[in-house]
């Protein structure tokens, strides 16, 4: 028994897509073997209705997966590899199989139909518990205590699914992918043209195509695509509503910033203005004392003129005297 069968094997599971129809599973395993050994390689051949070759493989330890996850793009036989990790159907739903995606939905678990208040659920503290798993580059909050964040890379969700269940202060949290509209009608041409249909397992005919096209499964399938692209395009507006209401508020903000500036730059004139009729009113008494020193001086100065020419005058009538 490896060490495999004591450990939880989700951790050590990958799909690998877009693999040449030549490939060969010695061949697989020996690229694989590079980054840890393979203790499991199932090849799926290509037939009629597929026309690349996929595998699940299962790696001897959960950090092989890592490094060749933060290793991407890998190539094999000129052909770049489609890797993410594979989710085991109670992690995941049947779509989510199918289809990355860089969005997950967050929302509280609601198992007795009760609506849950919890006003810690804010930006920063989803922020702070949901970083750990990759690069937000946006965080959408929508009513009723949901959200969706946006990842740099579509493995940062796969993480988030395998190490469900999430608390959330002691409320179970349910995690899905979020698809944009156009994925999910992706999706839906894939089901709608036989040859693109997902495999069923080896030796199919028509008939059992047929089958399964008429079958509960597909029904089921197909109800689930439809729920998700209403899903879809409700979230898709909240979000849009959301950042509209952003905007505005951010908006509101800014000329409410704006409006202070404003005043604070009217009280800084004003202040400006008072100094500036203080310096004034100053400069006006400095001018009118200079002027009445002016004054002052030029009397001055006439009186020494004429005291000089009084004196002339006695000592011209001495002179004369003598």
């Amino acid at each position: 028994m490896s060490s495999n069968d004591l450990i939880d094997r989700k951790y050590y599971s990958l799909y690998i897509g877009n693999l040449s129809a030549d490939i060969r599973r010695k061949e697989l395993c020996q690229y694989l073997e590079h980054y840890s050994q393979v203790d499991e390689c199932q090849l799926f051949e290509a037939n009629h209705r597929r026309w690349t070759c996929f595998a699940f493989v299962l790696m001897r330890t959960p950090d092989s997966i890592n490094r060749l996850m933060s290793s991407r793009p890998h190539y094999l036989d000129n052909r770049r590899l489609y890797l993410k990790r594979a989710l085991p159907d109670q992690c995941s739903n049947k779509i989510e199989h199918f289809l990355t995606s860089e969005n997950v939905l967050i929302q509280f678990k609601d198992l007795k139909n009760q609506e849950i208040h919890e006003p810690n659920f804010n930006d920063e503290n989803i922020r702070n518990y949901f970083q750990t798993y990759g690069h937000i580059l946006n965080l959408y909050l929508l009513k009723n205590n949901r959200c969706v964040i946006e990842y740099s890379d579509y493995d940062s969700v796969d993480c988030i699914i395998l190490d469900s269940p999430h608390y959330f202060n002691s409320h179970e949290l349910q995690i899905d992918k979020y698809y944009s509209t156009e994925q999910l009608k992706q999706l839906d041409r894939m089901f709608t043209h036989n040859h693109e249909l997902p495999s069923l397992g080896a030796g199919e005919d028509d008939e059992q195509v047929e089958q399964f096209l008429h079958s509960r499964r597909y029904l089921n399938m197909r109800i689930r695509l439809l729920n998700d692209s209403i899903l879809s395009v409700k979230i898709s507006n909240e979000i849009k509503l959301e950042t509209i209401h952003q905007g505005f508020l951010l908006t509101i903000n800014r000329r409410k910033e704006l409006l202070e500036q404003i005043k604070e730059l009217n009280k800084q004139c004003q202040i400006l203005h008072e100094k500036n009729e203080a310096i004034k009113e100053n400069n006006q008494n400095r001018l009118h004392l200079n002027s009445k020193l002016e004054k002052n001086y030029q009397q001055q100065i006439t009186d020494q003129q004429n005291k000089q020419i009084e004196w002339r005058q006695k000592i011209e009538s001495l002179q004369e005297e003598t």
